[in-house]
């Protein structure tokens, strides 16, 4: 039991000794792993912490929703999760540390890009994930106003060392910059971006700075027909990489941040476990401390 003030928490047994469920149905035999010291860690954490945040995520466009995967790593930062429809309001909270707009499968409204482009202009912040099937100009002219756009095709990394082995060429293992945003990703961890495009990143200026997050190697192209393809071959008019699959950028005068991972499938757990098989909770790991990082930045929380 730990106790701070009015706050406690209390660590069981199976919170610090975990049975991999999979491996008992499937072959009968209890493995257990040890995680105590994510669970105290956690449980001080939260017992101690002071200043609650609020991230909001999008809804009415065909977004995903975030499973506990991730919702548990950023309770763990004290953050909690609330949807957000602007059809019943016009406004994006007052209360919201951040905004996320998880994988809409819709374009915004020229009505709900116009309170996000308002709500970023007076210090709002912003995490997206973008499917490369799905046309959002409305979205797109938003990004762009933050010196971000699409690189058209489908990224296929030709370097071993930047995908999953044993998958296809787009299941990318991308390199992660070392900054203040990716501090909270520690040494050992992956970070997972199957089925990606690519961020072309323009100019810093004196207001707004862009940083890359996750990028590929020097040898990985963009498909530019991936539709109508029927292998991995590069063609004549595919770009060369290296690309950027995520990009943040801060503008110092307003106090915006923006973040957005090209890669619809960063913040799906099913679609990691389908892919990824053994290796999938260890990726979903990495992913989910990724976006509690980022949030942890948007928030001038400490990353570590």
């Amino acid at each position: 039991v730990l106790s701070c003030g009015d706050n406690y928490r209390v660590v069981g047994y199976n919170d610090m000794y975990q049975l991999d469920i999979e491996n008992y149905y499937t072959s009968g035999s209890q493995q257990y792993t040890f995680e105590a010291e994510n669970a105290l860690t956690s449980a001080l954490a939260q017992v101690s912490r002071t200043t609650a945040y609020k991230l909001y995520q999008l809804t009415g466009h065909g977004e995903s929703s975030l499973e506990s995967d991730f919702t548990e790593t950023l309770d763990n930062s004290g953050v909690t999760m609330q949807d957000l429809n602007l059809l019943t309001t016009d406004t994006v909270p007052e209360d919201a540390a951040a905004l996320l707009i998880n994988d809409p499968q819709a374009d915004l409204s020229t009505l709900d890009a116009a309170a996000i482009k308002t709500y970023l202009e007076n210090g709002g912040h912003l995490f997206v994930t973008t499917d490369l099937t799905v046309s959002t100009p409305n979205l797109d002219a938003l990004l762009a106003e933050y010196g971000m756009t699409r690189q058209e095709g489908l990224v296929i990394e030709n370097d071993s060392n930047y995908y999953l082995y044993g998958t296809a060429q787009t299941c990318l293992l991308p390199n992660l910059s070392s900054n203040e945003i990716t501090a909270g990703v520690t040494d050992g961890m992956h970070v997972f971006t199957p089925v990606a495009q690519g961020i072309v990143k323009g100019d810093s200026t004196d207001d707004l700075t862009l940083t890359t997050l996750l990028s590929t190697s020097s040898t990985a192209y963009a498909m530019q027909d991936y539709a109508q393809a029927s292998t991995a071959e590069q063609g004549a008019n595919d770009p060369n990489g290296p690309f950027n699959i995520a990009v943040a950028a801060s503008n110092s005068t307003t106090g915006a941040k923006v973040v957005w991972v090209n890669c619809a499938n960063l913040l799906n757990s099913k679609g990691i476990e389908y892919v990824a098989r053994e290796y999938a909770s260890l990726l979903i790991g990495g992913n989910a401390q990724l976006l509690t990082s980022t949030v942890n930045w948007m928030t001038g929380e400490e990353n570590g």
